[in-house]
C-alpha cells in the first residue's frame, strides 16, 4: 500500500532539537527541560517547543498513564490566565500505557503553537509563559506548585504592516490528522490503515500525518477519528482542518 510506505518514511524522520531559552525542573531522579526556539516572536510567528524528559538516576524510571496522552504544553498570560493548551482539541486512546526510561535515557516531545487561543483567535502582543507538563495533569488548572512543569517566558511583538485578524476552523472533507506513537512499526501502521481504508496524504511539519478517506461525510470522519483513537498505535486523531480569516 503506497500510504504505508510513505508513512514509514515519516516515522523515520527525526525532528531537530529546539535550541533557545530553556528552563529545568528536577523531580527526584527525573529532569524535565523545556526549550523554545527563541525569546521574541513577531505576531503570528509559530513558536517551536520541546519538552525533554531525562532519567538521571541509576535505576530505570517507569511512568504509568491512564490513556495515550504522554505530555502537554500550556501557554498562559502574565497574570496566569490559560490561553492555549496543546491537548484541548485532541482525542486520546482510552488505553492504559507505560513509559520506561533506562538510566541516562531521555525522551523528547516537540510541538508548535501558532499564537492562537483555543477558539482559533490570534493572541495579542505581550509576554506569555510556555509550560511543559509530564505527565499531563487533569484538570489542567489549578496545578499544585510542586507539580508544575518547567516554564519559559516569551515575548510577542506586534506586526506593523498587518492588523491582527480572527480565524475560524474549516474542516477538510474526508481528511484526518493523526499522530502515531514513535515506537509503532511500519507494518502495524500499514495494517491499521488498510483495515480502515485510509491512505497517507502528507506529513505536516508539526509531526502529525494527514490521512485521506474515500468520500466520507462529516459523521463518518468523526467515527473514523474515534476508531483510530481506540487503537494502541495512535497517540491522537482528529478531523483535519485549516484556519481561515473570518
Amino acid at each position: 500500500m503506497r500510504g504505508g510506505l510513505v508513512l514509514g518514511a515519516v516515522l523515520a524522520v527525526a525532528a531537530a532539537a529546539v535550541a533557545g531559552p530553556s528552563a529545568r525542573v528536577q523531580r527526584q531522579s527525573v529532569e524535565l527541560v523545556l526549550s523554545v526556539d527563541k525569546e521574541q516572536y513577531a505576531a503570528g510567528e509559530p513558536v517551536q517547543m520541546e519538552l525533554l524528559v531525562r532519567n538521571l538516576g541509576p535505576a530505570a524510571a517507569t511512568f504509568q498513564f491512564s490513556d495515550s496522552q504522554r505530555y502537554d504544553f500550556l501557554v498562559s498570560q502574565e497574570d496566569g490566565r490559560l490561553v492555549w493548551r496543546w491537548s484541548h482539541d485532541k482525542l486520546f486512546a482510552q488505553v492504559l500505557g507505560a513509559l520506561t526510561l533506562a538510566p541516562g535515557e531521555e525522551r523528547a516531545f516537540r510541538e508548535r503553537w501558532d499564537q492562537r487561543d483555543e477558539q482559533g483567535r490570534p493572541v495579542p502582543a505581550g509576554r506569555y509563559w510556555v509550560e511543559g507538563l509530564f505527565p499531563p495533569q487533569r484538570p489542567v488548572l489549578p496545578i499544585p506548585g510542586g507539580l508544575r512543569g518547567p516554564r519559559v517566558e516569551i515575548h510577542i511583538v506586534p506586526q506593523r504592516t498587518e492588523a491582527l485578524s480572527t480565524y475560524r476552523k474549516v474542516f477538510r472533507t474526508g481528511r484526518l490528522r493523526v499522530r502515531f506513537f514513535s515506537w509503532t512499526s511500519e507494518q502495524e501502521v500499514r495494517r491499521l490503515l488498510r483495515s480502515l481504508d485510509l491512505r497517507v496524504e502528507r506529513k505536516d511539519p508539526a509531526g502529525f500525518v494527514v490521512l485521506r478517506t474515500r468520500n466520507r461525510d462529516w459523521d463518518e470522519v468523526w467515527e473514523l477519528a474515534l476508531e483510530l483513537n481506540r487503537s494502541a498505535l495512535v497517540e491522537w486523531a482528529v478531523p483535519d482542518y485549516v484556519l481561515v480569516r473570518r
